[in-house]
């Protein structure tokens, strides 16, 4: 039987089974090495997006500072502040309330779950100080919901935190893996521990032990 040209065309254009195979192994290849980068990026964009956050916090809060004079008031349109009373543990709200943040502290890293003491959940809170600070204040205190100060900004054992008040970006829910890595980002590894090393008390970013694969991560902003 003859063939005619376009048959033999057609027959041409067929893959065979090792070139199938051969595509099939490239494209297997280029999985596994573009997987693992594409979940690195998704990552790196989490903990971009709650250093940011935190930024945008301390941001507003040297706004409120300029207008207001104090944390423990809210500057309002009318010339007269209105007193805050520390420690206060939703500040995020004064700050939305002076239009200096466009709407409540967020990241998308924890799981923002309330907090133990009956706090928020993440949330941004400003503390009395105080002339003589409390236990809550001491640097080697475990982090827990009410005792988020006390910071080593610079490591060591000193508690370098000292005026009226201060302010942090608490983040509750966090794994131990993005809580180092959010420390990394802000501090830099040399203040920060290994994974499975935790607690972390030294620098901005300090955080317990996790229970139950979570922790809740206190982030210095600042103090006056």
């Amino acid at each position: 039987m003859k063939l005619d040209s376009n048959t033999i065309s057609r027959k041409r254009a067929a893959f065979t089974l090792i070139e199938m195979i051969g595509v099939l192994a490239v494209i297997a290849i280029l999985a596994a090495v573009l997987i693992p980068k594409v979940f690195e990026a998704i990552n790196n964009s989490r903990i971009n997006n709650a250093a940011m956050s935190v930024q945008t916090v301390k941001t507003a809060m040297a706004d409120h500072y300029a207008k207001a004079g104090s944390f423990a008031a809210q500057a309002t349109i009318y010339g007269t502040n209105i007193p805050v009373t520390l420690p206060k543990y939703n500040y995020d709200q004064v700050l939305m309330g002076e239009s200096f943040l466009d709407k409540a502290f967020a990241t998308r890293i924890g799981n923002g779950v309330l907090g133990t003491g009956g706090q928020a959940g993440t949330r941004v809170e400003a503390l009395d100080v105080g002339p003589s600070p409390g236990l809550n204040w001491q640097l080697g205190t475990t982090p827990g919901a009410t005792d988020a100060t006390g910071f080593a900004l610079a490591g060591g054992s000193t508690n370098t935190v000292v005026g009226s008040a201060c302010l942090v970006c608490v983040i509750t829910g966090v794994t131990e893996n993005d809580a180092k890595d959010l420390n990394d980002r802000i501090d830099g590894p040399t203040l920060g521990v290994a994974l499975g090393s935790a607690p972390d008390l030294n620098g901005r970013v300090k955080y317990a032990a996790p229970t139950s694969g979570v922790t809740d991560v206190y982030v210095y902003v600042t103090h006056r």
